[in-house]
């Protein structure tokens, strides 16, 4: 046995012990040569396989357990020349691995850098979205306050333009007046005149006389001036009056356009097309803290339809024709609140004398008090027709009920009381239901 393993070890029995150990390792560091030169399962071989190496060839050859008949030796661990089996690889790495090794560092270098700059990316983008954004906004502020602008100088132009055509009026209605032809006063006159005594008020007749309003009775002609202030005479209220607190309603059907005491009308602004309205949910904010009046839409609502009445203190029976030149009210059927206008409180938007819905069936003053005319003649005394275009002129003040394009709010379109009568802006139709 011992010859054996001196013959394939290359151990020498004068060896001493130190030395058998380091011949020992010497022969391991033989047998791992070997085995880098054997073949491997997890790699393709690398050249022809060894061929034999003589009378003095290793057990390490083509058989994994040696040439020697012997078999291994007894007590040993090693299995195919290692001590720690056959299956176990060679200690070192192959440059497979060291190259498959750092290409996966460099991977992770490139994805890493790669993060970095698609997050820097990312935030460059969001940045620049930020920016434009607040471009878009600054842009859009720029753009209403332009319109805004643009807006404020239309009114004021229109303001201007009325104001000059209400000053063109009034200095022909003063020339009218000195002339003794004017409305009110002189035409009031030339009546008396044809008559030879004063003629009493009355209600649509076979005469055709009418109610022909004085100008106003016992004051100045009217100058159609706001600065101009006039005061409600408090004997013409509903206090003591004699008018019945209601008229039946009237609604006309088939061809009569003729109106009268008690008729149900809706009045449409000629120039706009939107109809006369008021209801509970709006009210001035100019401190009179009353019903707001003002042009809504194009086809009437229920909150479109007024009453044509009497003035305080006057008694037709219901259904008396009404004729050009009578003082009037006009009574809201949903609220029961008058047409109404007054001094001292202006529109907001343009400055005028505002419109307003006052008072109730028991609550009612001069400021009430409208007279109808045919637009552009007058046509005192002639019957009121719903075909014809017609003037609300307010008794105390003169001026009459107005509107234009101006807004404030979408389908809250500005009334007024304005002017001596002669714009188309003064223009209303009648419609019935």
């Amino acid at each position: 046995m011992s010859d054996y393993y001196n013959q394939d070890n290359r151990y020498d029995s004068g060896e001493a012990e130190g030395d058998r150990g380091l011949g020992f390792f010497k022969g391991n560091n033989n047998q791992q040569q070997q085995q880098q030169q054997r073949p491997n399962q997890y790699a393709p071989p690398q050249g022809p396989p060894p061929g034999p190496s003589g009378p003095s060839q290793s057990h390490y050859g083509q058989n994994p357990y040696g040439n020697s008949p012997q078999g291994p030796r007894p007590g040993s661990n090693m299995v195919g020349g290692s001590q720690y089996g056959g299956n176990m690889p060679g200690g070192g790495y192959s440059q497979e691995e060291i190259d498959k090794n750092q290409r996966n560092e460099r991977y992770k270098d490139w994805g890493t850098k790669a993060g970095i700059a698609a997050l820097g990316a990312a935030a460059i983008g969001a940045a620049a979205y930020g920016i434009h954004e607040w471009r878009e906004d600054k842009e859009e502020e720029k753009e209403e306050e332009e319109k805004r602008k643009r807006e404020e100088e239309e009114t004021k132009a229109r303001l201007r333009r009325e104001e000059e055509e209400r000053r063109r009026r009034e200095q022909q209605q003063q020339q009218q007046h000195h002339q003794g032809s004017g409305y009110g006063g002189g035409y009031h006159q030339q009546q008396q005149q044809q008559h030879h005594q004063p003629s009493p008020p009355r209600y649509g007749s076979d005469s055709g006389g009418g109610f022909q309003p004085p100008v106003p009775m016992g004051c100045r002609p009217y100058t159609y001036d706001q600065n101009d202030v006039r005061h409600a005479n408090p004997a013409r209220s509903s206090e003591n009056s004699p008018t019945p607190r209601e008229y039946p309603q009237l609604r006309h059907v088939g061809n009569d356009n003729t109106i009268k005491m008690g008729s149900i009308i809706a009045l449409k602004h000629n120039m706009t097309g939107r109809f006369l309205h008021t209801d509970r949910s709006h009210s001035t904010q100019t401190g009179s803290n009353q019903q707001l009046v003002f042009g809504f839409r194009w086809n009437p609502d229920e909150n479109d339809w007024w009453q044509v009445l009497p003035a305080n203190h006057d008694v037709p029976v219901p259904g008396a024709i009404v004729s050009y030149g009578t003082q009037i009210r006009l009574r809201h059927l949903q609220t029961g609140r008058h047409l109404h206008s007054h001094y001292n409180y202006r529109d907001p938007k343009c400055g005028q004398n505002e419109i307003t819905a006052y008072g109730d069936q028991t609550l009612s003053d001069e400021n009430d008090h409208w007279v109808v005319e045919r637009w552009g003649t007058g046509s005192y005394g002639q019957t009121w027709d719903a075909n014809d275009a017609i003037v609300l002129r307010h008794y105390v003040s003169g001026m009459t009920l107005h509107s234009h394009d101006i807004m404030f709010s979408e389908d809250v379109q500005s009334v007024t009381c304005f002017g001596p009568g002669g714009e188309e802006n003064d223009k209303w139709r009648v419609k019935f239901e």
